[in-house]
């Protein structure tokens, strides 16, 4: 009977350990079948997504591009003069405050900038590509020279030291030649005048001594005093010279010679 007893709690207990193994083999192979269900669904979605995803980067990659084609080049000034070096070779003086832009494209296609404040241009030469310079109002072109451009005070100014330079104003064109000022003041009107120094020549053939006076004027932008009563008498003769020369020219007649009171006021006196 004990034999027969302990046969029998064998035969359970080994029921109980097949049936406990065959329990944890059937849970294996339903989590490896669970387990290449879910590989198959991601396998999926990513051959779904994939494409998507690089359609998505190739957008944005081309938005970058535009954007990157029109991105502009900034130099700027605050509180002291600084000077730069452009791709063409150009060499710029910004005052304080002042303020150039150009595209990253500069000096492949052209030459354009844009510019507010005040600065003096030594502007690389190159015929094919002219350097033209927007000052919000009016624009500047050159094709190699040296000239100070103010668009910051209340008269805008463009001053050429060599070259040529020309300008386009409100529909107006205006070139000017070294040691010439062009000049647009708070109205708009237009005036260009020469350095004292520069060498002209006057046709005062019959004309009256204040009209002569007058011309001059305009001429150098300066004030010129003189007795009154000398205004209607009239001068003869083609003169050539700088304003000192020519002042003292017409003036020999009446025995007026010329003192300055300042750098833009001259004053005709006995």
């Amino acid at each position: 009977m004990d034999f027969d007893n302990q046969w029998k709690s064998v035969k359970d207990e080994n029921r109980k350990m097949k049936d406990s193994a065959d329990q944890r083999i059937w849970n294996g192979l339903e989590n490896k079948i669970r387990f290449r269900k879910n590989t198959k669904r991601v396998l999926w979605a990513a051959a779904v997504l994939l494409p998507l995803f690089t359609l998505i980067t190739l957008f944005s990659t081309g938005d970058e591009i535009k954007s990157q084609d029109h991105q502009q080049m900034v130099f700027r000034t605050e509180k002291i003069q600084k000077e730069f070096i452009l791709s063409d070779g150009s060499i710029i003086t910004l005052e304080p405050e002042s303020e150039l832009k150009l595209t990253d494209d500069f000096g492949k296609k052209n030459r354009n900038v844009s510019f507010k404040g005040k600065a003096f241009f030594s502007v690389a030469k190159n015929k094919a590509l002219p350097f033209i310079i927007d000052a919000n109002g009016f624009k500047v072109k050159v094709l190699g020279t040296k000239f100070l451009l103010d668009q910051r005070s209340t008269d805008k100014k463009v001053y050429l030291k060599e070259g040529k330079v020309k300008i386009d104003y409100k529909g107006n064109t205006t070139y000017l030649l070294p040691k010439e000022t062009w000049l647009a003041d708070k109205d708009g009107a237009e005036k260009h005048f020469y350095d004292q120094d520069v060498v002209r020549t006057f046709d005062f053939n019959e004309m009256k001594f204040g009209q002569a006076i007058s011309q001059l004027e305009m001429t150098y932008n300066v004030s010129i005093t003189y007795p009154q009563h000398y205004k209607e008498n009239i001068i003869d003769g083609d003169i050539t010279g700088d304003l000192d020369k020519v002042i003292k020219t017409i003036g020999f007649p009446f025995n007026l010679t010329a003192g300055k009171q300042s750098a833009n006021h001259i004053i005709l006196e006995k």
